[in-house]
């Protein structure tokens, strides 16, 4: 009997821990901003099917490691209708976004990013976001800057994409074999719808905008991160080649670099920070 109220503690206790990483999170620190960068807000898109878990541990660790605040959380429910959890923290604020219609595409995803944009400016007088997003999320991102970023009234400053699909013939769901066609000085050699799509629209992002793109490859004789190819991911210096974009690129290596756990690195976390604060 002890052993098994023994196991449902647990199993409760690991239930509450689960929930909270889908909820604002204050903390008793320093709150004005030592300079810009650390008051402009950072949104965190998952990728497909996402939830709490996808970005909660991450964002916990930029509140403990680096003295951020995940003050707040912004919820889309399948009708598009926003719920925010919170406020906005003067330093360094963290929002996690969460989609309840799990399969929404980034086309749909990017018209709530849109949302959430407009209301972070009427509601709360923001002016500037970051945006990072992981796998599909990343799709997302560069979706709303492809297609809705100059109707926005929020400025991007940065972004942040971590193992993303860019020239995958699947960017959702996983397919038999990691695509990963050859990259040549021109681009790849061959390009997949979603790298056509963006390809189209891609004058349209602003060339002031700062991307830090991080891909994985879990050794030497697989070139990918179990998912995602790094010529697929890498592929999207190609596309912002013409948009004069500042880009930059980091490959992570080895068993803790496949495709579900790089948002569970130090060497992300650290790499996110130094990007996003210059710290």
């Amino acid at each position: 009997m002890a052993g098994s109220l023994m196991v449902l503690a647990a199993l409760i206790f690991a239930v509450i821990k689960i929930i909270r990483f889908g909820k604002p999170k204050t903390r008793g620190t320093r709150e004005d901003p030592l300079n810009q960068l650390e008051g402009i807000p950072t949104l965190f898109i998952p990728g497909y099917f996402g939830n709490r878990l996808s970005f909660g541990r991450l964002l916990n660790r930029l509140a403990h490691r680096y003295g951020a605040h995940k003050s707040m959380v912004v919820k889309v429910d399948r009708h598009g209708r926003i719920q925010v959890l919170g406020t906005l923290s003067k330093s360094k604020p963290l929002i996690q976004v969460l989609f309840a219609k799990k399969s929404s595409r980034p086309q749909e995803q990017a018209e709530w990013v849109m949302a959430i944009c407009a209301l972070l400016h009427t509601r709360y007088g923001v002016e500037q976001v970051n945006l990072v997003g992981h796998s599909m999320g990343c799709i997302t991102i560069f979706w709303f800057l492809t297609h809705q970023i100059r109707q926005s009234a929020v400025a991007v400053k940065r972004v942040v994409t971590i193992a993303g699909p860019f020239n995958d013939s699947e960017i959702a769901k996983s397919t038999d074999k990691v695509d990963a066609y050859p990259l040549s000085p021109k681009g790849p050699t061959k390009r997949m719808p979603i790298y056509r799509e963006l390809s189209k629209q891609i004058f349209e992002i602003p060339k002031d905008i700062k991307v830090l793109n991080i891909a994985g490859r879990i050794s030497n004789s697989q070139q990918d991160d179990g998912e995602v190819s790094v010529n697929s991911a890498f592929s999207l210096r190609y596309l912002l080649h013409d948009p004069a974009t500042q880009y930059h690129e980091i490959l992570i290596r080895g068993k803790r670099a496949t495709h579900r756990l790089l948002h569970e690195n130090a060497i992300v976390d650290e790499n996110i920070a130094k990007f996003i604060w210059n710290i």
